[in-house]
């Protein structure tokens, strides 16, 4: 009888289709055993410093249990955004145990050059960089989303020459249903425009706001949804909302979610043409965002800025609709767009099939599967 091979599971499936989809594949097949820990379960809310206390004999065990797995395993698996330990690491290095890393994204990339919380002269962006080096030196399976996105972080990481065996698996997410898209099937004379992620500069969100400027000059029928986490971070985007007079068309919420279903049910029902990122940073001009690939999982046609992560991808009027990151651009693509629904009709259809040919949970684990043999 063919033995089992354990495999030690790195990282939180919250919010993680990716992470969710390869444990749903290891869970089910008879060929592996896992260990998994939800990172949350041991985590102790508020000031309570009695139950901290008593928490922490049991962290204790709870850690030697789980170094026992590491120890017992065959494959260690890094999920995307995963923390593991730096001693945990380099022991199952030394141990020659099989280290798969999915890379998503550079912790270091992130809060250094992202989100700017952390000075790139500091230790702790020294720390940063050496974990994002360290994983990438201990590994011996990578798993990047693209070869673009692999080409820039590791000029970022500064870990060009990987010895590791590295592999491609695009982003991934679950099968949905199909978009009405009532403007494009002429259930509707107005045409609904959707945007939705996090209140980042990578995205280039005021572009979008200022392309709805133009569309307004322009006398076309639509209104525009942002969907975004925080009220705190999308009062800036209301104020220019407010200030170019759009509050008819440009629409905020932020309490609609896929972990909830919200946001999927509005834009199956209502979402007719989807929006990439037009960021002006080098790595907005790379990376390909969530959005575009959830997009086409509901054969929703997707308008974006030309990075390099997309045209490895799609092809400008086939499956997408490129464009410049100036906001008379975007706009100009999309009356061009709804223009001729045909055209979009088709343009949607074909990103549907490429979902199912890159994107799709089968694509994923039809790679992962032969990684993990």
């Amino acid at each position: 009888m063919k033995k089992e091979k354990r495999v030690y599971i790195v990282g939180s499936l919250r919010g993680s289709s990716r992470a969710r989809i390869l444990l749903d594949y290891i869970a089910s097949s008879p060929q592996y055993s896992f260990f998994y820990e939800d990172s949350h379960y041991f985590k102790v809310m508020g000031k309570n410093l009695l139950k901290k206390a008593l928490f922490l004999p049991l962290r204790l065990m709870h850690t030697l249990n789980r170094f026992w797995h590491l120890v017992m395993s065959d494959i260690v698996y890094i999920l995307p955004m995963g923390k593991i330990s730096l001693f945990e690491i380099q022991f199952a290095h030394k141990c020659n145990k099989k280290i798969v890393y999915e890379f998503y994204i550079s912790q270091y990339d992130t809060y250094v050059n992202d989100k700017q919380r952390v000075n790139e002269k500091s230790p702790k962006a020294k720390q940063l960089l050496k974990m994002d080096q360290y994983l990438v030196d201990y590994s011996t399976d990578i798993i990047f989303l693209n070869k673009s996105e692999q080409a820039y972080y590791s000029e970022v990481i500064n870990r060009k020459e990987i010895t590791a065996q590295t592999y491609t698996i695009p982003l991934v997410t679950e099968t949905k249903e199909k978009a009405s898209l009532p403007f494009v099937h002429e259930q509707t004379k107005k045409v609904t425009l959707c945007w939705w992620g996090s209140y980042i500069p990578l995205h280039g969100l005021s572009k979008i706001i200022e392309a709805a400027h133009f569309l307004k000059k322009e006398n076309v029928n639509f209104e525009l949804f942002l969907f975004g986490t925080s009220d705190k971070k999308a009062e800036s985007y209301q104020k220019m909302i407010d200030e170019l007079e759009l509050n008819q068309h440009v629409f905020i919420d932020n309490n609609k979610s896929f972990s909830d279903k919200s946001l999927e049910r509005f834009l199956l029902q209502r979402c007719d043409i989807a929006f990439g990122n037009f960021g002006d940073s080098k790595k907005a001009k790379v990376v390909m965002v969530n959005k575009a690939v959830e997009a086409v999982s509901m054969n929703i046609p997707v308008v974006s800025q030309p990075t390099q992560a997309l045209v490895e991808f799609f092809t400008d009027k086939k499956d997408i609709y490129f464009c410049g990151s100036n906001p008379k651009e975007i706009a100009d693509v999309i009356i061009e767009a709804i223009a001729d629904k045909q055209k979009l009709l088709e343009c949607s259809s074909s990103a549907y099939e490429l979902f199912k040919q890159n994107f799709s949970k089968e694509a994923y684990i039809k790679i992962v599967a032969t990684i993990l043999k």
